[in-house]
């Protein structure tokens, strides 16, 4: 497999800006709980061409998306940005991605949210739903096929 262009895959971001100072990873809360997971690393094999190889593992998706590390980078870089931009194109190349990653877009484009509404217990073990919680009905967006639509064209639009 051929190397991915630096600037498709760093999704404009100026990977050589980097100074390593370590404030991604110190404030990165996987890199604290999951050997191998560093976003300076990763930030490091995309400046050195290595993007090939971060695709191949598990290590971009692994990251939760809480954006610590685009908030503390004083270069304003990001790492997050970069990760997402790899997941996509390791979706393209079809390499091998978490089994629950096309579940959760899919369900995402057809009903509007990641998951439906769900049950909760309280603290007496009762179980509650939202309207007996008194929290409003969940609401979908407005238009289903309008909202579907302008994501299945984000997504194609992504992929060219």
């Amino acid at each position: 497999m051929t190397q991915i262009n630096n600037k498709k895959t760093a999704n404009r971001v100026n990977t050589e800006t980097c100074d390593q100072c370590g404030k991604c990873p110190s404030t990165c809360p996987v890199t604290a709980r999951i050997e191998g997971f560093n976003p300076r690393h990763i930030i490091a094999k995309v400046a050195l061409g290595r993007e090939v190889d971060l695709m191949r593992s598990d290590v971009i998706w692994t990251c939760t998306s809480c954006l610590k590390c685009k908030e503390r980078c004083p270069e304003k870089l990001s790492p997050y940005d970069i990760i997402l931009a790899l997941r996509r194109i390791a979706i393209d190349l079809e390499l091998p991605h978490p089994e629950g990653y096309d579940v959760a877009v899919n369900t995402v484009i057809e009903t509007g949210a990641i998951q439906q509404p769900q049950m909760v217990r309280t603290r007496s073990k009762e179980k509650k739903d939202r309207k007996s919680l008194g929290l409003p009905p969940v609401e979908k967006p407005r238009n289903m096929v309008a909202y579907s639509g302008a994501l299945r064209k984000l997504l194609e639009d992504d992929r060219t």
